[in-house]
């Protein structure tokens, strides 16, 4: 009888202890849904069939990153508590790349996850050519906060003469109006290393035609296309950059005063330039290179206000390489002479020359002519235009 007795007291014991452990004691259970609604910068997943274990669930939610299975010590959402399915959305996700999604439960005893699921971002898809001209100029407040701040992971380099000037104060009035378009400019020594708080924006190269070596912030169209050597100079540099830890996002050439290129030999400007860009895409740089067009400022551009030779050629170069970048809508142009012959109101300037009509500068944008041979107005023009183009450069779709 007591062998019986003690028998019937462990098989007791043992269904009590059972019973015990299917009411809890441990982690939560929890699946993860399906990912869906996957965009560019998006998705949504979430969680189901929540058991509790061994005590209440406290938080709930999503995690994700770039490595397989990922914890709560990544990024992840929090979506309330309790044993209730839940969608989550997952946000400032980068374009084109490949993520691991899990959903987790944690109760008293710890965090669980669920099976880990795949998800690949859309690619980001132009849309349509990228032209900065004076019919953009406004929109640059219409850039989302996404691509401004994407903008700010950016190195943006012109490099050229006294030109660039106004690009670079251009860039600071613009912020010193609207700080979110914070921007960081280095003038000598080494480039600003990667950040992701502004726009940094320089004029900088890493060597030119006369000097292998060393960072050069004076720049003209013999180091950007007067030879094979200044080409192979430039490819050099650009190569440094994005190999030592200063990737540029994008280059073009800052005009100057050049009035020994005229008409006829604008193609070695275009020519060199699709080279550099034909560069990039064989070496896997991310770079773009961009056409620019130049300065319509100056006495030579408009013989005292009445027309002249001078101003209409420095228009048919100009129109030169507008017409070259509209055969390929992978081409990007910022058309700087454009953006400065007219002003905010719409203001059209131009002269003609024997019956031709070509743009100049307007006064507005003229000004005092203290900032790279142009005022103020003209130089926030520009920087208003530069933000709208680095913006559709990073994915955005201008709309």
């Amino acid at each position: 009888m007591r062998k019986y007795l003690l028998a019937m007291y462990l098989c007791l014991s043992i269904y009590l202890l059972s019973c015990s452990n299917e009411k809890g004691t441990g982690l939560p259970g929890i699946e993860t849904d399906h990912v869906a609604e996957i965009t560019q910068t998006t998705a949504v997943s979430g969680g189901r069939n929540i058991s509790e274990g061994g005590s209440q669930v406290t938080a709930k939610g999503v995690c994700w990153g770039t490595d397989i299975n990922p914890t709560i010590t990544d990024l992840h959402t929090v979506d309330g508590t309790g044993s209730a399915d839940y969608s989550s959305t997952l946000t400032a996700l980068i374009p084109d790349t490949e993520y691991h999604v899990r959903a987790y439960a944690t109760n008293s005893e710890g965090t669980a996850y669920g099976e880990s699921k795949i998800l690949k971002t859309l690619p980001v898809v132009q849309a349509g050519q990228i032209i900065a001209d004076h019919t953009i100029v406004d929109k640059f407040d219409d850039i989302p906060l996404y691509y401004i701040n994407e903008i700010k992971k950016m190195w943006f380099v012109v490099p050229g003469e006294s030109h660039t000037e106004a690009y670079l104060t251009g860039l600071q009035l613009l912020e010193s109006l609207y700080h979110s378009y914070s921007v960081n400019i280095v003038s000598s020594g080494a480039p600003e290393a990667h950040t992701t708080t502004h726009l940094r924006a320089s004029i900088a190269t890493w060597g030119d035609l006369n000097n292998s070596t060393g960072w050069i912030y004076d720049y003209g169209e013999e180091d950007w296309f007067s030879s094979a050597a200044a080409i192979s100079r430039t490819k050099a540099g650009i190569a440094y950059c994005n190999t030592h830890n200063l990737k540029i996002a994008a280059i073009g050439y800052g005009w100057c005063y050049d009035p020994d290129i005229n008409y006829t030999n604008i193609n070695s400007y275009i020519s060199a330039t699709q080279e550099y860009i034909d560069y990039c895409a064989t070496s896997g740089y991310s770079t773009k290179v961009f056409f620019t067009t130049g300065p319509i400022d100056g006495t030579s551009y408009t013989n005292n206000g009445n027309g002249g030779a001078y101003g209409y050629n420095i228009w048919l170069r100009m129109e030169a390489i507008r017409d070259y970048v509209a055969l390929d809508e992978t081409r990007i142009l910022f058309d700087y002479a454009d953006i400065l012959s007219h002003d905010d109101n719409g203001t059209f300037w131009t002269l003609s020359y024997e019956g031709n009509t070509y743009e100049v500068i307007s006064p507005t944008n003229l000004g005092d002519a203290r900032i790279g041979h142009i005022g103020s107005a003209g130089s926030l023009r520009l920087a208003k235009a530069m933000w709208w183009m680095l913006a559709r450069m990073a994915g955005w779709d201008g709309a």
